[in-house]
């Protein structure tokens, strides 16, 4: 049984504003649950575990509403000022510091190279199959969404407005993953049950604004402001099923990494981050350095946290 776990998508309700992520107990300000049973928990001393996707997928365009009932007024900002290499950088330092703490907490990390010269994982292969991704994807680490005309926004983060995002995963990182929601449960636990591995899916977004918005006697109003927001999906699954850790909250940290909110002129192109180009009306104009180094204390707290917290269970 494969048991996906996601985290609230709640606007308001987490907004710390912290500095330092690292006097921060994430479960107790997020109200973490790490329930694992106590069949998994014998598979994940007993077996090699294999963080079989890893990715922070990072908004790049968010669109904030406010109605009444005879009149409407809207906000669209893009975020400019991060370089592709220092952001895929930072993803593979993550990515390293989440098999350092799994291992410090007593797991057995795989690179994956086993996971995928097994049997079932060999014949998933062979069907080739346009929504599954097996093996090393070496360079090929940045994906860029947008919502689909179903999605009122994408979902997964803690701001709901987000409409474009890019994710990254680590440089030449094996993965063994579906897109598939209808398959998901089959794909992940037959390989877990047929050939002993526990299967770790790690999945933060991040969002950089946040609207605020107001209604008047005669008129309606919408603010907005920069703010880093951090939500995480994590699903565990092992040979003897899948068990539950989420936050129930998300993490939000400050827009002191901001260089200002300007006005977009007719016509141009922004963001033009990580070989892509974007317009809005409004752009956001992030410290790169600054941006990076809180990213990396609110992920590196969770990471933290998520192997704590697994320990514990063990």
């Amino acid at each position: 049984m494969t048991i996906t776990i996601i985290s609230a998508l709640l606007l308001t309700i987490t907004s710390f504003g912290q500095t330092d992520w690292n006097s921060v107990d994430m479960s107790e300000e997020l109200k973490g649950k790490f329930k694992i049973n106590n069949a998994s928990a014998k598979s994940l001393k007993k077996n090699k575990t294999f963080i079989n996707d890893f990715t922070i997928s990072q908004a790049t365009k968010m669109k904030g509403s406010e109605r009444t009932a005879t009149k409407s007024v809207f906000s669209e900002v893009t975020l400019s000022g991060l370089e592709t290499d220092a952001y895929q950088e930072m993803v593979n330092q993550m990515y390293k510091s989440m098999i350092t703490e799994l291992e410090k907490a007593g797991l057995q990390i795989t690179n994956g190279d086993d996971v995928i010269q097994s049997d079932y994982a060999q014949k998933r292969i062979e069907k080739d199959s346009n929504n599954e991704a097996i093996g090393n994807i070496e360079s090929n680490t940045v994906t860029e969404g947008k919502k689909k005309v179903t999605e009122g926004m994408m979902p997964g983060y803690p701001a709901i407005a987000v409409t474009s995002d890019v994710s990254v995963r680590p440089e030449n990182k094996i993965v063994y993953q579906t897109s598939s929601i209808l398959k998901a449960g089959n794909f992940y636990q037959k390989l877990a049950t047929k050939e002993d591995f526990n299967l770790l899916n790690i999945h933060f977004f991040v969002s950089f604004a946040n609207f605020d918005g107001g209604r008047g006697y005669k008129d309606v109003k919408l603010e907005t402001e920069p703010v880093m927001a951090v939500d995480v999906q994590i699903t565990l699954i092992t040979p003897k099923g899948g068990s539950q850790i989420y936050y129930k909250k998300d993490a939000w940290g400050t827009g002191n990494w901001s260089k200002g909110i300007g006005k977009v002129k007719d016509n141009e192109s922004t963001a033009d981050w990580l070989g892509l180009a974007r317009s809005a009306d409004f752009v956001i104009d992030a410290n790169q350095e600054e941006f990076l180094n809180e990213l990396k204390q609110i992920l590196n707290a969770y990471q933290r946290d998520i192997a704590a917290g697994i320990k514990e269970e063990l």
